[in-house]
């Protein structure tokens, strides 16, 4: 029997407006399949359907992290499910074994867009529950430690409570392996371009999913000491970009082509998030990206991952970028290996801690 993937977004490139971190999903589906014993899914997207219907979407690019994925994509997926109503049927039918499903809350962003992505996966939950799916089943995926304590109240003694990155590896070692190799031989290390990846305001995030405002001092420093050598880009939406024209280029964060091309040409990727995420050790999409697309991520307080990348304050941020600034091709190469190497390290500490 197949297992069901719910998740907030596409496997294809599209240019919809919201937030999300598509280009790991299939990183991080294989990693599911490696953990959970599963061969084959079918995919469904909490996107509104008309929404979906209206999108410009398109296949990986032609290259080789491109053809990667798509080898990876045509394995693991049969055909999307677009419609609640469909999902529900098959649910209904005991159509899966398993039912994998991204966590969703309520927030602004999808209030004011009317879109009922968490009703959705409540009503696939308690479908499931009401059709004799029983708890291990059912796999709620927490991927930003975001979920209410409401849930856990209504729901955590009925389904299993997953945390990529913690409970499992976020994405699989086999397909992170042959990222690795694809990016050594092929990815040109020449350029020195920085990205940050998300929203940067995140004043209107509920309490405790704030990012810390060092970020913003980070941003600010390298726009003051870039060089005609050195990029900045920054992918979020447009009221973020606003007062960074001069000194940062710019992907919308709904041009998933245009954040793919950023992503394989990046160097370094900036990792600030949660405070929360440090504390429980837990490892963000962004970092996942950047090892898929060969970057070295720069992270604020991650210590438990790779102390050498990691920062406690500007100047130790400073020195860092300086560093891999400093560095030639065969000099990022090796520090993106070293970073690859600390988390490989990583998981098997994390492995031998779960199975003892």
């Amino acid at each position: 029997m197949k297992a069901l993937y719910a998740y907030f977004g596409l496997l294809d490139l599209h240019d919809i407006d919201s937030p999300g971190h598509s280009l790991y999903q299939i990183g991080l589906v294989d990693s599911i399949k490696e953990t959970f014993n599963c061969e084959k899914f079918d995919f469904y997207s909490y996107y509104p359907d008309d929404v979906i219907k209206s999108a410009k979407l398109s296949g990986f690019p032609d290259t080789p992290l491109g053809r990667l994925f798509a080898g990876y994509r045509a394995d693991l997926f049969d055909s999307p499910i677009h419609r609640i109503e469909t999902v529900v049927e098959d649910i209904k039918s005991i159509k899966y074994s398993k039912l994998f499903l991204k966590a969703r809350f309520r927030n602004l962003s999808t209030l004011a867009k009317k879109w009922k992505d968490a009703r959705d996966f409540e009503i696939i939950i308690q479908t499931a529950i009401d059709s004799g799916y029983s708890k291990e089943q059912i796999v709620i995926l927490d991927t930003d430690l975001s979920l209410p304590d409401s849930f856990f109240e209504k729901f955590s003694h009925k389904v299993t409570i997953s945390v990529p990155s913690i409970d499992f590896p976020g994405i699989s070692n086999r397909f992170l392996k042959e990222c690795v190799e694809i990016n050594l031989a092929t990815k040109d290390y020449s350029s020195h371009v920085s990205v940050f990846y998300g929203n940067i305001d995140t004043s209107k995030y509920k309490a405790g999913n704030s990012k810390n405002a060092i970020l913003g001092e980070v941003i600010d420093w390298i726009e003051s000491n870039n060089d005609a050598r050195s990029t900045l880009a920054l992918i979020c939406k447009a009221s973020d970009y606003s007062g960074h024209e001069k000194t940062a280029a710019h992907v919308p964060r709904n041009d998933r082509a245009g954040i793919w091309e950023m992503l394989e040409i990046s160097t370094l990727m900036i990792n600030v998030t949660k405070d929360k995420y440090d504390t429980a050790q837990f490892i963000p999409a962004r970092v996942f990206e950047a090892m898929i697309f060969g970057m070295i991520p720069v992270s604020y307080k991650f210590e438990f991952l790779c102390k050498t990348f990691s920062f406690d304050n500007l100047d130790d941020f400073i020195e860092i970028y300086k560093y891999l600034k400093e560095c030639d091709d065969t000099g990022l190469k090796q520090a993106y290996v070293h970073f690859v190497d600390n988390y490989v390290n990583y998981v098997d500490r994390l492995h031998e801690k779960v199975i003892n």
